[in-house]
């Protein structure tokens, strides 16, 4: 197999539509300010959709992501029928916490609304308890989403969900531009709304026809459930520990004054656009390839396939955090249209964060395809209790961009403890791999510094938004070109995979 085989085609189709749903998601932003401004409704709106993210972190995110490696277990040791019950008992414990929490905001949503805007007034914060008790439907749908495609990816099926969820950005933006004159703020509810009972539906309806035992509503005994529940337990660990870290992070960045919480998160939202992208394709294909591979007791393919799969994302993560790393500068310009000092640094730090996080991705998914997942779960929860522990003691001493730094040094002890604790055949392979990656790094950073300074305010002059485009655009050119030249140089596997799949496309156009 090369690294453009099979599952890697799948990442990297899987990638095109996630960066091409984030663009839809960009087009909703501009119409949702467009039509809705920054009233309180739109604050509301805001607010709801956020305590929502975060029941469905802390309720069901560890069983998400360890999902498809567990079925595949249960269903490789087992038998397909005793491994369905085991899922349509975990559906049923779904529906009860559906209930209870349904419940509990019913009961509480005003002393809820009151501690999410302590700002608000008497009739703002009724508007957005009611917002709340509103988007209930939405937050059991998206769960309900969430593991119908996680079983449907077991299955090698990837595509159905994704054109269904660029479908749910084109009837958001519908609803909004039809709609919002009469419904308001509620266009974006409806739409949600109706979104998730289409991508239910349809995934209810393909998995009904590929999986003879499925049922969304069943009456199978909640104890099937526990192979699913007891595999996640560890992960609460680091996802509570993540949770307090960008608790903590917040936190400590009004420590700076007016405005330094927002010049953080900018940085921040830049830096997780590759995040969002390669956190949906790593449990999505590599996972269930790996736990294949381990069930199978074929350690050479795991070694392989692990490689393959750090280089193919290592390649486009270095590139995009080697920009970050040199043109933080025309990213300020594009932004704020002059040089944040501080934005540049943080940008930096979290530049080098995200190779770090895609790295520390991928040796968690390989220890959870070996059912590992304490082990993986106890090294995050490292790196994130050493970044709380720095942010808390020497934050004080610090400027802004410190906070950045911290987080780089608990997201390398992740890493570290990662990748030693990882137990792979020819690991000096997988190591003299990350160590090219560096050397690409260094490399494509020093030569994008040296251009830079030959060709500042000439060329590459960034006193507008146009020429820092234009900076960044010339920069994007000149790093690619590196990673060719490298490619070609020292990637020997890669360059021949890469020729082969131009080989066959040559072929099937002739």
């Amino acid at each position: 197999m090369n690294l453009l085989s099979t599952p890697r085609r799948i990442s990297v189709a899987l990638g095109i539509s996630r960066f091409l749903k984030m663009f839809l998601g960009l087009v909703v932003l501009y119409l949702s300010v467009k039509y809705f401004g920054t009233t309180f409704q739109r604050d509301s709106w805001v607010l709801s959709v956020g305590l929502f993210g975060i029941i469905l972190v802390f309720l069901y995110s560890p069983i998400n992501e360890t999902f498809r490696t567990k079925y595949i277990f249960l269903k490789e040791k087992g038998d397909e029928k005793s491994a369905m019950k085991s899922v349509n008992s975990l559906m049923n414990l779904f529906s009860l916490s559906f209930l209870l929490v349904a419940v509990s905001l019913f009961l509480f949503k005003d002393s809820i609304a009151h501690i999410l805007a302590p700002g608000f007034d008497t009739s703002q914060c009724d508007f957005l308890s009611w917002m709340i008790l509103s988007l209930i439907p939405y937050y059991i749908l998206q769960q309900q989403g969430n593991i119908l495609i996680a079983l449907l990816n077991t299955y090698d099926s990837y595509f159905y969900p994704e054109i269904i969820s660029l479908l749910a950005s084109v009837i958001n933006i519908l609803f909004i531009v039809f709609f919002s004159d009469l419904l308001g703020i509620y266009s974006l509810v409806v739409a949600t709304t109706l979104n998730g009972v289409i991508l239910v539906s349809f995934l209810t309806f393909i998995l009904r026809r590929k999986v003879k035992y499925f049922r969304l509503i069943s009456f199978e005994s909640l104890s099937f459930s526990k192979p699913f529940v007891a595999f996640s337990i560890p992960m609460y660990l680091s996802t509570f520990c993540n949770q307090m870290y960008i608790l903590v992070e917040k936190s400590s960045c009004t420590c700076f004054g007016e405005g330094a919480v927002s010049v953080f998160d900018y940085a921040r939202q830049i830096t997780s656009l590759p995040h969002v992208v390669f956190s949906s394709i790593i449990p999505i294909v590599m996972t269930p390839l790996l736990s294949r591979c381990f069930i199978n007791g074929d350690e050479d393919s795991f070694s392989d396939e692990l490689r393959r799969f750090l280089r193919l994302l290592f390649y486009f993560t270095i590139i995009i955090a080697v920009l970050m790393q040199t043109n933080g500068e025309q990213i300020s310009y594009l932004l704020f249209s002059e040089k944040n000092v501080q934005f540049v640094s943080i940008l930096a730090y979290l530049g080098i964060s995200i190779v770090l996080l895609v790295f520390v991705m991928i040796c968690g998914q390989a220890m959870i395809a070996r059912e590992r997942v304490i082990d993986y779960a106890v090294s995050v929860a490292i790196g994130n209790v050493v970044s709380i522990v720095l942010c808390l003691g020497f934050v004080k001493y610090y400027s802004l961009e410190y906070i950045a730094l911290f987080y780089l040094v608990g997201q390398a002890l992740s890493a570290i403890i990662l990748f030693c604790r990882m137990q792979i055949k020819r690991k000096w392979l997988m190591l003299r791999d990350v160590l090219s990656m560096v050397v690409f790094f260094i490399i494509s950073s020093g030569l994008l510094m040296v251009l830079q300074m030959l060709l500042k305010d000439t060329i590459l002059s960034s006193q507008d938004r146009l020429y820092a485009l234009f900076d960044l655009l010339i920069c994007g050119v000149v790093v690619f070109f590196i990673f060719l030249c490298f490619l070609f140089l020292f990637g020997k596997e890669d360059r021949k995979a890469l020729y082969n799949l131009l080989s066959e496309k040559i072929k099937h156009k002739k």
